[in-house]
């Protein structure tokens, strides 16, 4: 989603400006800063930072370096420490993720960065509560495979829907584990899910509501079909049916595990299960 015109909850800066919170947001990317910013009292992105911030946090930084995030956490730390939030939404960019292994060099540099400035703010202020967490996993890809292609070659007319696409091409290509697929004529979806079950680069295959129960989706906002791929592959619009890729992104299954950590509160570890939990137990706790 691009546009916060998509929301159909509020958002929990919203929901903590009600309580009287003073709210901020600071994010790596523009789009997060305009998608997730209502109730927010304070609203950043490195990305389109407003002269002021530049001050403050330094040189604008390209969106395909690590110091795009070193930026966005100096910007949060001075949040902090000049206006006294009581609840900051800090997102990073994740183009070091995509481009490196989690053991490689550079990744290894940005995330100890990333460790050391964290560990500033928890300096800075001693009773702060920090909960961290991630969105994907990033495993690597190697094939990729166009969907609609194959089922255009089968007599089956339909449009697709990737659940990774921004401006930011060069993380991942817009080539994802996931497609929302829909059909000209939604009666094809059995003889559709068929075919792309026999597909290799296809590890799973649901029609429209079984996808909804199985994975918690809004039935009213995902195609007739979703498809998952094996841990290699990604589905993406190409000029041919497949091609080798050389690209880390997420989508499918494999990409489910996720960290959870939290700082500075005891909780029952048991009630997390998903990176939202971190949001639904602060209010329930908080309340």
């Amino acid at each position: 989603m691009k546009s916060p015109r998509f929301l159909l909850r509020p958002t929990i800066l919203e929901k903590a400006r009600q309580r009287g919170w003073k709210t901020a947001i600071v994010s790596s990317k523009d789009k997060v800063r305009t998608l997730c910013s209502q109730g927010a009292d304070i609203a950043v992105s490195a990305e389109k930072p407003e002269p002021a911030w530049l001050a403050v946090a330094g040189p604008q930084e390209s969106m395909y370096s690590a110091a795009v995030n070193y930026w966005a956490l100096r910007a949060a730390r001075h949040v902090l420490k000049r206006d006294g939030v009581d609840l900051l939404y800090l997102s990073t960019t994740d183009y070091m993720m995509h481009t490196y292994a989690a053991d490689e060099g550079p990744s290894l540099e940005h995330l100890h960065t990333l460790d050391k400035m964290l560990g500033e703010l928890l300096d800075d202020h001693t009773k702060l509560e920090l909960y961290l967490t991630a969105d994907h996993g990033m495993n690597a890809k190697t094939d990729a495979l166009d969907p609609i292609r194959l089922l255009q070659a089968a007599g089956i007319a339909a449009a697709a829907a990737p659940i990774i696409s921004d401006n930011h091409k060069v993380h991942h290509q817009d080539l994802g584990g996931t497609y929302y697929l829909y059909l000209q004529q939604p009666g094809d979806a059995p003889r559709a899910i068929g075919l792309l079950r026999t597909t290799p680069e296809v590890e799973e295959a649901y029609p429209r509501g079984e996808a909804a129960r199985q994975f918690r989706l809004l039935s009213g906002r995902i195609g007739d079909v979703m498809i998952l791929a094996g841990k290699n592959a990604v589905f993406g619009e190409l000029d041919q049916l497949r091609k080798k890729v050389r690209v880390r992104t997420h989508g499918s299954r494999h990409e489910a595990a996720v960290p959870i950590l939290i700082h500075g509160r005891k909780v029952n570890l048991a009630r997390y299960r998903y990176n939202f939990d971190l949001t639904r137990y602060l209010e329930l706790e908080q309340a």
